[in-house]
């Protein structure tokens, strides 16, 4: 009896043969709205310890554990004064965050801060918690869409096993109650980039590439991990013989960037520029390996080169792991594998990257424990990292090896989610989501797709043949 037989056999039992499976209780967007929106107002109260009320008078948000960096944005370089986002206040986000931020300065001053060069200090300050507000609820959307796509891609789920309940609708739960949300949710704007993603993947499933394609480019136009998405998908396609899907992905992921990052690119190459810059020029930063080892006075020569290296060597391993199983993996599966092998192997990982993880951890992994074992590593080193920033793990206190070891947990972790993926991919039949007639949910034009390529299988020595015994005149073996 699996996990979740014992489970309903304290609710009632698995449903009967003569069960009606639908209604509100078989529904379960509205349970994961509900939740989704509970899981946001504990984030918004996590965030309240950290308001500063007065000017000059600071808040320590590292001991307080809800550091975010929206209102410290606001507040630096000009920003609460009206100054050019990119030719002035020098921000280093992508366009369409730095849209974003125009929209929500305009409605600080819509709303009647004082957005200009005669804001006082405290003006200032009190804008940039106005400022914050509007910017979660446009996060707080954002969320919303992530956890309805969830619910909306475990439609297909239906089939004679389940007894026609979608019941990988249900895994949308597993997104709005995620305890990484209630954390990160609110540290940078990485929410909006999550959300964009998961319309591209809808978009995908449901057989429109180029819809798809637009949604991740404006998504890349805010963070560089939608483009690893692209390159997993090239992966399946070529195991299912839909690059022509791929290719009108391609397209609308290239018009989309394009036409968001033009006007910027244009008219101020320079800010465009600044984005980029500063992501290479970084050296090994928080949340790394590489990091670790820094700290642990081994420094890395050459890091951007190393973690290149590494990513390509991971990529390869990765299309040899789609082309070599048995099945063609879900397209869930070897996202999470190439953002995996991005997070293990990039120079930087912020506590909110795990955002990116949370959706694609739920669809090519749904088990609870998989999914509490993440959850729990994720927080071990979000409460670590703001220690180690506030010096009470920092170098030199004798405790900044637990900050190393809440690094390495977490990569570990992922590391054994990622060999959980590849033990589904290896063996099909282990795989917690292909029940019945279900294939790929999330793969559109691969869904019960024909591979290009049929998977290997080994051939058995020749059996030479065994002689026949030597018959008698009468035609009677001897």
């Amino acid at each position: 009896m699996n996990g979740a037989a014992r489970l309903t056999e304290r609710i009632g039992g698995p449903v009967g043969a003569h069960a009606r499976p639908w209604g509100l209780w078989f529904n379960p967007l509205p349970w994961s709205i509900l939740v989704a929106g509970l899981s946001w107002v504990v984030l918004m109260l996590r965030q309240v310890p950290c308001q500063q009320h007065v000017y000059g008078t600071t808040v320590n948000t590292y001991a307080r554990l809800c550091y975010s960096d929206i209102p410290l944005l606001y507040q630096g370089n000009g920003v609460a004064t009206g100054a050019g986002l990119y030719s002035e206040a020098g921000l280093t986000h992508p366009p369409l965050v730095g849209a974003l931020v125009a929209v929500c300065r305009w409605l600080t001053g819509l709303f009647g801060a004082d957005v200009g060069a005669s804001a006082t200090g405290q003006e200032q300050l009190d804008a940039s918690y106005l400022f914050f507000v509007l910017t979660a609820v446009v996060l707080f959307v954002s969320f919303l869409a992530v956890v309805v796509v969830q619910a909306e891609l475990g439609a297909g789920s239906a089939s004679w096993a389940t007894q026609g309940v979608a019941t990988r609708s249900f895994d949308a739960l597993l997104v709005a109650a995620a305890p990484v949300v209630m954390a990160s949710g609110l540290i940078n704007w990485d929410m909006l980039a999550v959300a964009l993603v998961g319309l591209g993947v809808l978009a995908w499933a449901r057989c429109r590439p180029l819809v798809a394609g637009v949604a991740l480019g404006a998504a890349f136009s805010t963070k560089f991990f939608p483009v690893l998405v692209l390159v997993a998908l090239a992966l399946v396609c070529r195991r299912g013989a839909r690059m022509g899907a791929w290719r009108a992905c391609l397209g609308g992921f290239a018009a989309a960037w394009a036409l968001i990052n033009a006007p910027l690119l244009l008219t101020d190459p320079h800010g465009w520029s600044l984005y980029w810059s500063s992501s290479i020029g970084r050296g090994a930063d928080l949340g790394s390996l590489w990091y670790v080892f820094e700290l642990m006075g081994l420094r890395v020569p050459g890091v951007n080169a190393v973690c290149l290296l590494l990513m390509a060597a991971a990529l390869c391993a990765i299309a040899l792991l789609v082309r070599r199983a048995p099945r063609r993996p879900r397209t869930a599966q070897v996202i999470l594998l190439v953002l995996i092998a991005f997070a293990v192997c990039t120079k930087a990982y912020a506590p909110q990257c795990a955002l990116w993880l949370l959706p694609f951890v739920v669809m090519a992994r749904p088990r609870v424990f998989d999914w509490a074992v993440w959850n729990i590593a994720e927080l071990v080193y979000f409460f670590a990292v703001w220690g180690f920033l506030d010096g009470v793990l920092g170098p030199g206190t004798g405790a900044d090896a637990l900050y190393w070891g809440a690094t390495l947990l977490r990569i570990g972790v992922q590391l054994w989610l990622a060999a959980q993926v590849c033990h589904d991919v290896l063996n099909p039949w282990d795989d917690p989501v292909r029940v019945g007639h279900v294939d790929d949910l999330t793969g559109g034009v691969l869904d019960h797709a024909v591979d290009a390529v049929p998977p290997p299988v080994p051939q058995a020595p020749p059996v030479p043949p065994t002689p026949l015994p030597a018959a008698g005149h009468d035609g009677c073996p001897r």
